[in-house]
């Protein structure tokens, strides 16, 4: 099963997309902690996915004219 988010924001730097897996990696640095998150929300969709012997990746999405349309997050469960 696979479940799909897409958004039509900036994208992420592909240098960076690994990254944002990371615990306590936040991809708006203007945010801070009393308006913003703590930086985990991806590492434990992440966490859970594998212990379930699933995945979870970001991807950019291309745009006709060759830029960024936005970001695709991918959470990929086994059908037991």
């Amino acid at each position: 099963m696979i479940l799909t988010v897409e958004d039509d924001g900036p994208g992420i730097p592909e240098g960076d997309l690994a990254r944002m897996l990371e615990p306590f990696t936040r991809g708006d640095p203007s945010r801070n902690r009393g308006t913003g998150g703590a930086g985990l929300g991806l590492t434990l969709a992440r966490a859970i996915a594998e212990q379930h012997g699933g995945s979870l990746t970001l991807t950019n999405r291309t745009a006709p004219d060759g830029g960024v349309a936005g970001l695709t997050a991918s959470l990929t469960l086994p059908l037991t």
